[in-house]
């Protein structure tokens, strides 16, 4: 009979955690001037700025890709599958956190926010780690609490682009990037072997132009990731009714309701 649930080797989880933890502990101590990267496009400048937090969230969602694999090597049902999938949604985990952690002012808040963050990238882990195992029994809790959390990380990392208040340019990517890791993470944990990157890609270019189409309209940081989620969410699930092979008008109607739910929402906020 197969365990009811999975755990990771304990040294291996701690080494993990304590080093991403300390990462974004350590970033608050240590002060460097920005980089700026003078970037011309077709006659028009673009200045980049590479600050400190910004390289941050990158080698955090790095180190976090890396210790996830590390973790699922030792899995007893792991085999001869790879483990790419299930690196997705910690690495966007931790850019988002990092985005977060960086812009809360440094007080004891930070550090109840900090606390927050570390168990839910702890859960994060834990719950990628038992996905391996398709056939246990906690796979459908875990795939549904996985696909809850992928949603709920791109609705925070797109309020945080928006009060940061980034250009148009350095906003689109981060938002097309979160909008295609949630999409593929929420494609394979319904089906591990088919990898719809077409749709997945077009999903991402619909949800990178509303974006766009959102960008210099007053709307607060929280309407913007309402709209954008519903659209994301409206779109997965368009995608999940037309390869379970439903008629277009059935597909279509239920992502069109979640859609008219979240722009309500995002009106009345």
């Amino acid at each position: 009979m197969l365990p009811s649930t999975y755990l990771p080797n304990r040294e291996r989880l701690s080494a993990v955690m304590a080093v991403i933890l300390l990462a974004y502990v350590a970033v608050r101590f240590v002060q460097v001037p920005p980089l700026v990267l003078n970037w011309e496009f077709i006659g028009v400048l673009l200045p980049i700025r590479l600050g400190l937090n910004t390289l941050l969230a990158v080698l955090v969602a790095g180190l976090t890709a890396a210790g996830a694999d590390w973790l699922l090597r030792d899995h007893p049902a792991l085999g001869e599958r790879t483990t790419y999938s299930h690196w997705l949604l910690p690495a966007l985990t931790a850019w988002v956190l990092a985005l977060v952690l960086s812009n809360l002012p440094f007080s004891g808040s930070w550090w109840v926010a900090f606390l927050v963050c570390a168990l839910l990238l702890l859960a994060i882990l834990l719950a990628e780690y038992n996905s391996v195992a398709e056939e246990g029994r906690l796979y459908n809790a875990v795939s549904m609490a996985l696909s809850t959390l992928s949603f709920i990380l791109f609705l925070m990392l797109a309020i945080s682009v928006r009060g940061l208040g980034l250009r148009l340019f350095l906003a689109l990517p981060a938002v097309g990037l979160a909008a295609f890791l949630a999409g593929t993470r929420l494609n394979l944990l319904r089906s591990v072997e088919n990898w719809h990157s077409l749709q997945l890609l077009g999903m991402t270019f619909l949800v990178v132009q509303l974006a766009a189409a959102l960008h210099y309209l007053p709307v607060s940081p929280l309407g913007y990731g309402l709209v954008l989620l519903g659209a994301l969410f409206a779109l997965n699930n368009f995608m999940a009714n037309l390869n379970a092979e439903q008629e277009l008008r059935t597909a279509a109607r239920e992502p069109a309701i979640a859609l008219g739910v979240f722009l309500i929402l995002a009106v009345l906020v």
